[in-house]
């Protein structure tokens, strides 16, 4: 007897810029968005369909380079698929994966992409990230890796500067003012080259007038009368917090959800989860960084030139600070990570599988040090094939290479660091995650 199920996979694309216009009538990604809708409605026709195939869908998944299309284009369908309920008996809510942090230009941007795959996917306990080796590699190496220089688009070298200073702060990491105040002044000249040149001052004064306007005419309180606006380095991360709402929600310059609520998909149009403070939708320069963001051709052609960055010491100590919090985070959160070793050790920058991040992230079992346990997150993982037809592997090849290349790893002395019947039964509870952790839920019996 087998137990089989479906997971629908979205295709990750890249996007081209249309130079003809200062201001486009497309948002970033339009094009994926609005297949993404159609795939995610058919999918929702399917569930209510009745068929007998429509019971074995248990999940979707959003995979392929993932560069040049970050999580925020998902959002929204992610979001309505894993709250669409199927009340037939079989069918229930759908859990997600969303393969992220494999592939990315900075440590800190593939660690920005994880945390947007979380917030703006509204992932849960249950749920998956796949590869997510910005969340456990050997972050020095990597570094070294690329003699500590990093080369990056303006617009995400930015993004990240902006997201690392906001978690250094909310995490109430200490010992990092010089990276904080460094962030600050490369954030200001950032901005200004990247947004400040590029706005016109009568098209931002377009925007508050009508905002004014409307908002008047609704009788809502609002702060688009005043005339001087502050962009500073909090406005910035707020609008970033925005990226998990549709972007058409924004196309006149300010938030406005008139009209725009037709049927459900509409419903999930603004992420209800993230930002925790709903009303940063309504401040004047979070609402216009986010239109700049989305509909400014200048300033995305600006963010899109790409500039080399030498990455300090100091740098790369907070990056692993906020790093070891966010494991805890995502573990306390209850999401597990699909990993998968042959896939990550021809893509990542380890060269030896027993320094895959897995034991990083879990090792009860595969030693009896208390503060090797103590320092290790535990959080939830398993051993995957990934794609079988690319890497040529099977489950049972990848559960090998991992036990052999921990059965031959050294300590100091010389001597063998993990004793084999410990290896096996770290490999055991490794299996048992991936059991629990599958979609599959009771299963589906033929």
């Amino acid at each position: 007897m087998y137990i089989y199920f479906y997971v629908f996979h979205f295709i990750k694309t890249s996007e081209r810029i249309n130079k003809n216009l200062p201001y486009l009538e497309e948002c970033r990604h339009y094009q994926k968005r609005e297949e993404l809708r159609r795939q995610a409605l058919a999918i929702a026709a399917l569930r209510e369909s009745g068929e007998p195939e429509a019971g074995r869908v248990k999940g979707i998944d959003a995979c392929s380079p993932e560069i040049w299309c970050r999580p925020e284009v998902f959002a929204q369908a992610f979001r309505y698929l894993k709250n669409h309920w199927v009340d037939d008996g079989s069918c229930k809510t759908l859990l997600a994966t969303y393969h992220v942090g494999e592939d990315f230009l900075d440590v800190v941007d593939g660690l920005r992409a994880i945390d947007e795959a979380v917030r703006f996917l509204n992932l849960h306990c249950g749920d998956r990230l796949g590869h997510a080796l910005a969340l456990g590699i050997d972050i020095d190496e990597w570094y070294e890796s690329k003699s500590n220089k990093i080369l990056i688009n303006k617009m995400g070298y930015m993004d990240n500067l902006v997201w690392l200073y906001s978690k250094l702060r909310s995490y109430g990491i200490e010992g990092c003012d010089g990276v904080k105040s460094y962030i600050e002044k490369r954030f200001h000249e950032y901005f200004i080259e990247i947004y400040e040149n590029n706005i016109a001052g009568e098209a931002v004064r377009d925007i508050m007038g009508r905002a004014a306007g409307f908002f008047d005419r609704h009788g809502m309180a609002h702060n688009y009368h005043h005339e001087h606006l502050m962009f500073g380095i909090g406005e910035y991360y707020d609008s970033w917090k925005l990226r998990g709402d549709n972007p058409e929600l924004y196309r006149e310059g300010f938030f406005n959800l008139q009209g725009k609520i037709i049927d459900v998909w509409d419903e999930y149009a603004v992420n209800k989860n993230f930002p925790q403070n709903y009303k940063i939708r309504y401040n004047p320069e979070t609402a216009i960084l986010y239109y700049m963001y989305h509909y400014n051709t200048i300033v995305k052609l600006t963010g899109d030139q790409m500039v080399e960055v030498k990455v300090s010491r100091s740098m790369v100590e907070a990056v692993k600070k906020v790093r070891d919090v966010m494991q805890r985070e995502i573990c306390g959160i209850g999401i597990g990570i699909e990993t998968n070793p042959s896939s990550n050790y021809m893509i990542g920058t380890f060269r030896r599988y027993d320094r895959h991040p897995i034991t990083r992230w879990y090792n009860y079992g595969l030693t009896a040090d208390q503060e090797a346990l103590e320092r290790c997150p535990q959080m939830q993982v398993s051993i995957n094939t990934d794609d079988q037809g690319v890497f040529s592997t099977y489950i049972e090849n990848e559960y090998a290479y991992l036990a052999l290349a921990l059965e031959k790893c050294r300590d100091g002395k010389g001597g063998c660091k993990y004793n084999r019947t410990m290896i096996l039964q770290w490999l055991d509870n490794v299996r048992k995650m991936g059991i629990d952790q599958s979609f599959c839920h009771k299963g589906v019996q033929v």
